[in-house]
């Protein structure tokens, strides 16, 4: 099995990503706000490569908007705009945190839980490939949210 550089590039880094946001969002994080600062932008960064990356592994990469078009029936138009949205009330958890020191719960948790359903749709675009069996597998989602959180 030989996967694509940009799918290596993109499974990891936005995982990586994402985790963040879910642990940053969970506040299981430093409280500093030098932590916030570093954090928090590395786990937007991070996750927006990974998510960009995606598109590198399309047959027609000048079609990736229509990634958003299908979510009723694709995991992958799922994952598109999950990853989208999560990031939405995480910028606003990061800069209401940062700007005025006003912590909203709520907005972190919601982030964080959009984060990790944007993993589970990852894992669900690999776990429906019946082209390669160790992926299409009943662990593969939960291996998948594990190994981001980690």
């Amino acid at each position: 099995m030989h996967p694509a550089p940009s799918l290596v590039v993109f499974t990891v880094l936005s995982g990586l990503g994402l985790g963040m946001i879910v642990w940053i969002g969970l506040g299981l994080g430093s409280e500093s706000h030098l932590f916030g600062w570093i954090a928090g932008p590395t786990a937007l960064v991070i996750a927006g490569v990974g998510g960009a990356a995606s598109v590198g592994h399309l047959g027609r990469p000048d079609r990736a908007w229509r990634a958003f078009s299908q979510w009723r029936s694709s995991w992958l138009s799922r994952e598109a705009c999950l990853m989208i949205a999560c990031k939405v009330p995480f910028t606003l958890y990061l800069g209401l945190w940062l700007l005025t020191d006003t912590v909203i719960p709520m907005l972190g948790w919601i982030a964080a839980a959009m984060a990790a359903a944007t993993v589970y749709a990852t894992a669900m675009i690999y776990a429906q490939l019946k082209t390669v069996p160790r992926w299409s597998s009943t662990p593969t989602p939960a291996l998948f949210v594990v190994l981001a959180l980690t």
